[in-house]
């Protein structure tokens, strides 16, 4: 486990951000300049609009080759059953080689045995690669080929210690142990393979010729992800936007109650009703934190939750009991909850550290609780995993049949450590889930202002990367756009509807029309394209404009 959190892959940017008052969200009169603010706004023409966006985070693609031998005693079996056993060692064998990706993608603190091994700030998705070309190369030894995805800096290519081919393909060496097959089996919760030595804290320096070989992997960027929005319009359908905090225990300074004390000082500040008087009060039973919010003409109640490990009671983190409760509450939200946040101690392969793992096996949901956890099918959710290195949890929830592929499921990683000091993170991702503009009414933001955010809370000298998987589905066209009035004449925003809506000028001396915010040509309307839209010489964002 990790003393830092993290979130990670994915983009971030640097864009303008709306400054908080007094209240949660609220930019004070006049100090709140964002596309819907502007009214002297025109379009940018093609090819005039520089990237203004500063990406600290991409995708990559890594393939290559990789062998499994079958056991003795098959040398002389079927074709058939060859071949059934040789996919069932390449299923184990594509886990162990994340793994193995991983110790060597990952930061990593200076007390670790394998701290001076790779560190590259980057780390791979498991679970998500494909495995291809299987062949027989002899009587018990099969080939195949894999393709991978991984997140890092985006620079990676760059730090990585690359070689460039004749043809341009950039490709790395990747050494990796090998565990037996019967070690690679050994997968049960807590006492899987790679928890032990040499594997744990794998540094190939320090292993036998005869337990690892060199992998050559190549290496590619991913097509990018366009921005998008949190799907608002399902999130608040039923008028109530509610959030569920679970912080997991933490052995330094009990993060997970001292993080919980300043959140109930920090929501109370924020204009929320507490619960109960005072935060010893506070109990998993206690109830939510509310306010409301004015959400494009409706009041939606906001309700926000907390959770944590709090000795002598039935959420004891040192105690099976005490766990088994922290789970179930996880557990729980994630079936019921809009917006399910954990801040704690994670890794590649161990999920949300809910309760002490050195006291106790209970009290986790590891990344193969993920894939089966009970979830609704038809409800759009966001999932906020705030620790180190949870990339893979990612493509861990896309395995739940419930939301195959991130269909109606946000999940938030990271690829790096972020800042395990202060809650900021988890209250920069509720001021951004309730901002509000100068006259008080709910203003979503895109995603990438809301990782450019999270990524400002970076402390302790490393740089998080933040990030969002399920994001190609979300909607591209602002939650609040009035698209009926979209093209019809006007002389100013308040003409074409609430926040997202905005009366643009397409070019001089021809009339201002209604459009509204987009981040992407798929979010407008047919015969629609999402244009720069600047004023003066700023551009504030992009707009549906007629072809």
């Amino acid at each position: 486990m990790r003393n830092t959190l993290w979130l990670g892959t994915w983009m971030a940017a640097a864009l303008l951000a709306g400054c908080a008052a007094e209240d949660l969200g609220t930019a004070p009169a006049g100090t709140d300049p964002t596309l819907e603010s502007v009214e002297d706004a025109f379009v940018v023409a093609d090819g005039k609009a520089d990237d203004f966006l500063s990406v600290s985070a991409r995708e990559f693609i890594v393939e290559g080759t990789d062998t499994v031998t079958l056991e003795p005693e098959l040398a002389t079996a079927t074709a058939a059953r060859k071949l059934a056993r040789a996919h069932e060692l390449i299923g184990l064998r594509q886990t162990a080689n994340a793994w193995f990706l991983n110790q060597y993608l990952v930061d990593k603190e200076s007390e670790e045995a394998n701290a001076q091994y790779g560190g590259f700030g980057a780390m791979a998705k498991a679970g998500s690669y494909e495995e291809l070309d299987v062949r027989a190369v002899d009587a018990r030894t099969y080939s195949f080929r894999f393709t991978q995805l991984l997140a890092g800096r985006s620079n990676l290519m760059t730090l990585l210690p690359v070689r460039t081919a004749a043809d341009g393909t950039k490709s790395f060496v990747l050494t990796v142990g090998l565990p037996s097959n019967a070690d690679l089996a050994r997968l049960e919760t807590n006492s899987e393979w790679y928890r032990d030595a040499p594997w744990s804290e794998w540094n190939p320096s320090t292993v036998p010729a005869a337990q690892k070989r060199d992998l050559t992997l190549t290496l590619r960027p991913e097509v990018a992800s366009q921005d998008a929005w949190l799907d608002f319009n399902k999130m608040l359908a039923d008028g109530v936007l509610d959030i569920d905090v679970h912080f997991g225990w933490d052995y330094h300074s009990a993060y997970h109650v001292s993080h919980a004390r300043a959140m109930f000082s920090w929501l109370k500040t924020k204009g929320f009703t507490a619960p109960v008087a005072s935060f010893d009060l506070l109990n998993r039973t206690s109830g939510p934190f509310t306010r409301s919010l004015n959400a494009n003409g409706r009041t939606v109640r906001v309700e926000v939750r907390l959770f944590y490990g709090k000795t002598g009671s039935d959420t004891d983190p040192d105690t099976d009991a005490g766990g088994r409760v922290l789970e179930n509450d996880m557990r729980d939200s994630l079936r019921t909850r809009d917006v399910i946040v954990y801040s704690g101690h994670s890794g590649p392969f161990y999920g949300f550290a809910l309760a002490n793992w050195r006291r106790t096996a209970e009290g986790d949901l590891d990344d193969a609780d993920m894939t089966s956890v009970e979830m609704p099918a038809d409800r759009y959710q966001v999932v906020v995993a705030e620790g180190c290195d949870t990339y893979m949890i990612g493509a861990a929830f896309g395995r739940n049949p419930n939301k195959t592929a991130l269909h109606n499921l946000d999940v938030l990683t990271t690829t790096s450590f972020s800042n395990a000091s202060t809650p900021a993170t988890v209250q920069s991702l509720i001021t951004h889930l309730i901002e509000r503009d100068s006259s008080g009414r709910h203003r979503p933001r895109t995603i990438k202002t809301l990782l450019a955010n999270l990524d400002a809370n970076s402390a302790g000298g490393f740089h998080t990367m933040y990030g969002m998987h399920g994001i190609d589905d979300d909607p591209r066209l602002h939650p609040y756009a009035a698209v009926d009035m979209m093209g019809q004449e006007c002389g100013a925003n308040a003409d074409c509807g609430g926040l997202g809506n905005l009366c643009v000028r397409r070019a001089a001396r021809q009339p201002k029309l209604c459009t509204a915010a987009c981040t992407a040509d798929s979010g407008c309307p047919t015969g629609y394209a999402c244009k720069a839209v600047a004023s003066g010489t700023t551009i504030y964002g992009n707009a549906c404009i007629p072809r």
